[in-house]
């Protein structure tokens, strides 16, 4: 439900703005890295991409991935000055991807391999796997391209995070399926790659960033490919009454402590859907 209000609320640019106006400070209940000043939207970010994370171990929910990226994706235009670690985040979430790629790959590959001396065993379906995958990356690559057509001079740190990871898309460059993308990320880290190296040169992370912000300015922003704005709406089901007046009514039994409900009586859900 909570995903459902987010992506709602993503179609509008102005939340997607305005979000990364709000500097939230001392965020206390984020364990994973301490967070002593970020703004909302940076914060919003990382909390999409954990879920995407832990979704992809545990639950493999596709409907959840599909509202979660469709969130990032509507954000991803209006990206502003992200904190460094929400840049990261993004590259790693993309590597995570890139690695389980990899490995659906191999695994297809020796299937295919094994088929060859046993062809009366059935063979698992990689191919439905790659596909999935292979759709989450080129998603996770519009989200990259968005930002840095729409908003690059804003986001340094992201082009940082590209940069000090560049090898990663190295291999997509040439697939088919993500070809057309790459063309502007490549242009990007080719462009910004060329300022940055220097034989014998050892740069702080100070000196990166200034060199990335100084070069944002110069960057031949008409060779950048134009592509359709990424924009996803939420769709109602035809019979949205089939989860809605369940999961209303399991949010009022669980929260209505003074109502006594006789649980043997509930039959519109389950006593732990809400």
């Amino acid at each position: 439900m909570a995903l459902i209000i987010l992506l709602i609320l993503t179609e509008d640019d102005g939340f997607n703005q305005s979000i990364h106006e709000v500097i939230l400070k001392n965020i206390t209940w984020y364990s994973e890295r301490v967070l002593t000043e970020i703004s909302l939207g940076s914060l919003l970010i990382l909390v999409v991409i954990r879920t995407i994370q832990y979704n992809m171990t545990r639950t493999r929910d596709k409907y959840l991935h599909t509202n979660c990226l469709a969130a990032l994706a509507n954000m991803s235009a209006q990206f502003r000055s992200l904190h460094q670690y929400a840049a990261q985040r993004i590259i790693s979430l993309f590597s995570l991807l890139s690695k389980k790629h990899n490995k659906v790959l191999e695994q297809a590959t020796q299937s295919l391999r094994s088929s060859l001396s046993a062809s009366d065993s059935p063979l698992p379906d990689y191919a439905q796997d790659l596909n999935v995958i292979e759709e989450v990356i080129r998603m996770m690559l519009e989200i990259i391209n968005s930002c840095l057509t729409n908003s690059l001079h804003h986001n340094p740190n992201l082009v940082y995070a590209l940069l000090y990871k560049r090898d990663l898309f190295e291999q997509f460059r040439t697939h088919p399926s993500f070809q057309d993308i790459m063309q502007n990320i490549d242009l990007v880290i080719s462009f910004f790659s060329s300022r940055i190296e220097h034989p014998g040169a050892a740069l702080s992370v100070e000196r990166v960033l200034e060199i990335i912000k100084q070069g944002a300015v110069a960057l031949p922003k008409d060779r950048l490919r134009k592509f359709p704005e990424l924009k996803f709406k939420y769709v109602e089901e035809e019979q949205p009454e089939e989860f809605f007046i369940p999961y209303v009514w399991s949010l009022v039994y669980n929260s209505a402590v003074a109502l006594y409900w006789n649980p043997q009586d509930i039959q519109l859900f389950t006593r732990d859907s809400g």
